[in-house]
């Protein structure tokens, strides 16, 4: 063979050598990432008031003697059970029976002085105005009478109903002036509520009957049903919030006065109805909003979505999604652009 004979054979080869090649597969590069979806739906939502109260009776009142004086002697105990009618305390009555026993000295000769001026009017003898003097004068001696009777009955402090002393604030021969509170005292026949302070964003949310229920550490995993019975429509002056009271269905063993309740108030207003998403179908988030996949003609999109709030249930979702959106709740941490899902039936 000639060199160009050669040379041409040789050329030939190479030109014919790449199309003897096979061609490689194309290979898809796309994995299939197993997911596990959901569709959501509007539901019912509440949102309740958190907050703290305290137990108390219902019938709470500050006992106290009519008059002033020196306490001779306390009869009853702090946290002691009493029943109506029973002595508490008493003050030294000294005093008090020398002005009952002045008033009605005074009393005897106004009737004296009465008598005598009626007589003589009927004698001609003294004038109608002294007459109408004497008797005037007779009828405010009978007042100033009763005055000191009252207030010795009311040296003395009786229980107003079946109770307990909450509290004791005085003590024996301390001086004590009228109207001053001697105990705290709580009534039995009356029911036990929980007052609780809310501000004034939770306040406009809470109505009467609004339904409620507390807790206490004293009885822990119990619960326990009420309602609100009374709202309070003006700001306490010291620390700008409003008292609302919740009254209870039913109690705990040996209720004591002043016990720390954890409380959830349900406004009827505070119902809504919303989406709710669980915490894993949430991929990022920041602040009030986030976002999470959602499956649309078989494929995931990102979507982004306003929280609301956070409950036990889930994530309750603001805005970004429908009734009816199929939602990606497990794998979505692991797509990525152009991702290909395949979903895990249950």
């Amino acid at each position: 063979m000639n060199r160009l004979n050669l040379s041409f054979f040789v050329l030939t080869v190479l030109l014919l050598l790449p199309s003897c090649k096979k061609s490689p597969p194309q290979q898809d590069e796309r994995t299939s990432i197993p997911v596990r979806t959901a569709i959501v739906r509007e539901q019912t939502v509440f949102f309740p008031v958190h907050t703290s109260g305290r137990l108390a009776s219902k019938t709470e009142s500050r006992l106290s003697f009519k008059t002033g004086g020196i306490i001779q002697k306390i009869h009853v105990d702090e946290g002691q059970a009493v029943e109506e009618g029973t002595l508490l305390a008493s003050l030294n009555l000294s005093e008090i029976r020398s002005k009952a026993r002045q008033a009605e000295l005074a009393l005897q000769k106004a009737e004296r002085d009465y008598t005598r001026a009626k007589n003589l009017y009927n004698d001609s003898v003294a004038t109608l105005e002294q007459y109408q003097d004497a008797r005037t004068a007779l009828e405010v001696v009978r007042a100033n009478v009763e005055i000191a009777q009252f207030n010795l009955a009311y040296s003395e402090i009786r229980a107003p109903s079946n109770g307990k002393i909450l509290k004791r604030v005085a003590e024996v021969n301390e001086i004590v002036g009228p109207g001053q509170p001697v105990f705290l005292f709580g009534s039995t026949e009356s029911a036990w509520v929980v007052r609780v302070n809310l501000t004034d964003k939770d306040i406009v949310n809470v109505q009467l009957d609004d339904s409620a229920s507390v807790s206490f550490d004293a009885y822990p995993g119990e619960t326990f049903a009420c309602h609100v019975s009374e709202r309070g429509n003006v700001a306490d002056p010291y620390t700008g919030t409003y008292e609302v009271e919740l009254h209870m269905y039913e109690l705990p063993e040996s209720p004591v006065s002043g016990f720390i309740t954890r409380v959830d108030i349900f406004p009827e207003k505070n119902v809504k109805k919303m989406i709710i998403i669980p915490v894993e179908a949430l991929i990022d988030g920041k602040g009030m909003s986030g976002s999470c996949y959602i499956v649309r003609d078989g494929s995931p999109v990102k979507q982004t979505i306003g929280i609301h709030s956070l409950t036990d249930t889930g994530i309750v979702v603001s805005s970004g999604l429908e009734d009816g959106d199929e939602v990606i709740i497990e794998g979505g941490e692991y797509i990525r652009d152009d991702t290909r899902i395949e979903k895990i039936e249950e």
